[in-house]
């Protein structure tokens, strides 16, 4: 039944007269009789009795007022919801992070989000960039912070947010460390450690040794905190973001070598469903990542 006829029953029980009820759906008083009569005819019932003091029920009108003002009701409320979620005052945002921009970006994200919208649920999960794609894809995120990796799904939107270069790695003990230039084959020379296959840094690695054959001379580790551990022995070199190795460097525990190579330069990307229906919130997490985006900039 048309929720319009219930609300307009509802208002005459408790209005009592038709002229306040068409004022309050915006409405003429005949398209409320109209309404009631639509009603009393599809059950074949008579729900009022009109005397000088307004319209009152009869029982088959107390009958329905029972339910049609539950319905009303609940019509509200399910309106109010979507409004709600559509204002952002309540839902969920799940964002996805591969392992550099998880460190840099995601706990100024979350913070500012959790305090712009208190009531919104956040979830984040950290995997490899392409991890985080396929769970894009398959919309079980909604956003997501992923070093390129060079294969982009058709059905996710990319947008740059900033660049990150890969620096060589290693222990002050480590035989190239007082060796101001170093070459492809000083490094190959070394046993070279790597993140798990699927990541988008070790995707770069490769291409940068490339023609040579990497697989013999490298040991795969699943934690950038291991490889920065077997680093400090001074057996291994490794490639790795100078933001994920901040407090070593500080220390002095490993050291850096820049290699200017252009290869080794990566972007940072914001990554998103084609599919997806923007509201407040996404709106402003989008502008969130890309103010952060803007100050780390600044500060590099």
């Amino acid at each position: 039944m048309n929720n319009l006829k219930l609300q307009a029953f509802c208002l005459l029980v408790n209005l009592k007269k038709l002229a306040p009820v068409a004022k309050e759906l915006g409405i003429t008083a005949p398209t409320v009789s109209f309404h009631i009569r639509s009603i009393e005819e599809e059950y074949g019932v008579r729900l009022f009795r009109t005397n000088a003091g307004g319209y009152r029920l009869t029982e088959a009108g107390e009958g329905l007022y029972h339910y049609a003002s539950q319905i009303v009701q609940l019509q509200k409320d399910m309106n109010r919801f979507f409004e709600n979620l559509i204002a952002g005052h309540i839902g969920s945002i799940r964002l996805g992070a591969s392992g550099l921009p998880a460190h840099i970006f995601m706990p100024d994200i979350i913070d500012q989000v959790s305090t712009a919208y208190p009531d919104i649920q956040i979830s984040l999960e950290v995997k490899t960039a392409p991890e985080i794609e396929k769970k894009l894809a398959l919309q079980e995120l909604d956003f997501g912070l992923i070093m390129e990796t060079k294969q982009e799904n058709p059905a996710l939107l990319y947008e740059t947010i900033g660049e990150d270069s890969l620096v060589l790695a290693l222990s002050p003990t480590h035989d190239l460390a007082t060796k101001k230039k170093i070459s492809k084959s000083d490094v190959l020379e070394n046993k070279i450690l790597l993140h798990t296959s699927s990541s988008s840094t070790n995707h770069f690695i490769e291409k940068w040794l490339d023609p040579f054959a990497p697989s013999f001379y490298t040991i795969e580790l699943d934690s950038v905190s291991t490889i920065k551990k077997m680093l400090t022995y001074g057996k291994t070199l490794a490639f790795l973001s100078v933001t994920l190795m901040e407090e070593e460097l500080e220390s002095g525990t490993l050291l850096k070598k820049d290699l200017n190579d252009i290869t080794l330069t990566r972007k940072i990307q914001l990554v998103y469903p084609k599919s997806r229906l923007d509201n407040n919130v996404d709106a402003f997490v989008k502008k969130v990542i890309h103010s952060l985006a803007s100050e780390n900039k600044a500060i590099n």
